[in-house]
């Protein structure tokens, strides 16, 4: 299959995504850098835990779903958290495959992405739901939130017919161009946005994995401690 574009096409999917990426790679260095240049808040309690065991043990509780009450009553909540940050990683990965190495975006990897965003999108469309109508979720939510949700799933939905047209040889079209648009501008707007979030995600939990970990709260299973919460 040929996958010659025009110039306009090759600007949008190199030039400017590249462009786009390190304005996002300068913002994330800003904001872990201001991160770190802050201190844990003080810990008063008496310390009876090992806190840094307690920081592994809350940093890697996003693979422990029976460790949430949330997952652990409706598992198909951690089912779709991970579907959903799967499509993200292919689709923002289909981006790159595309232009500079298309030949490893086989008819069969292709499918198989479809596939991820069909599902991808269709979590988004429950989000959305969930978010007007549960009014214990509704109450908590941002102007941020219904605009990211709503964007990332149109962004599926545009994705999944880009990946049609790429599968039959149509390599520029105006899907085509939405979707690479779309990209440029979740690379630009995601550093200002709550999508950011796992890039705070380990500071928050490693925090709180040391306050609770020199607590003893985590550390239950540890024999050399004699206190019990």
């Amino acid at each position: 299959m040929e996958h010659k574009v025009s110039y306009a096409m090759w600007v949008l999917q190199e030039p400017i995504q590249y462009a786009a990426l390190l304005f996002m790679a300068g913002m994330y260095t800003i904001k872990i850098t201001q991160l770190l240049k802050k201190p844990f808040p003080p810990e008063k309690a008496e310390l009876k835990g090992d806190r840094v065991t307690g920081s592994f043990h809350s940093l890697f509780n996003v693979l422990r779903p029976w460790d949430m009450e949330s997952t652990q009553k409706h598992l198909y909540f951690y089912g779709e958290f991970i579907i959903f940050h799967v499509a993200v990683a292919l689709t923002i990965g289909s981006t790159f495959f595309m232009p500079l190495v298309p030949q490893i975006m086989t008819p069969t990897l292709t499918v198989v992405i479809m596939v991820f965003m069909v599902l991808a999108a269709l979590i988004g469309l429950r989000r959305i739901y969930r978010r007007l109508t549960v009014p214990e979720i509704r109450i908590i939510s941002t102007p941020d939130d219904y605009f990211a949700i709503i964007l990332m799933t149109a962004f599926f939905g545009v994705g999944v017919i880009t990946m049609w047209t790429w599968l039959e040889g149509k390599v520029e079209t105006f899907w085509m161009w939405a979707f690479f648009a779309m990209t440029t501008f979740f690379l630009i707007y995601v550093p200002f946005s709550k999508i950011s979030h796992y890039v705070l995600y380990p500071f928050g939990r490693v925090n709180f994995g040391m306050i609770f970990g020199g607590r003893g709260i985590l550390n239950r299973g540890n024999q050399e401690i004699t206190w019990k919460p």
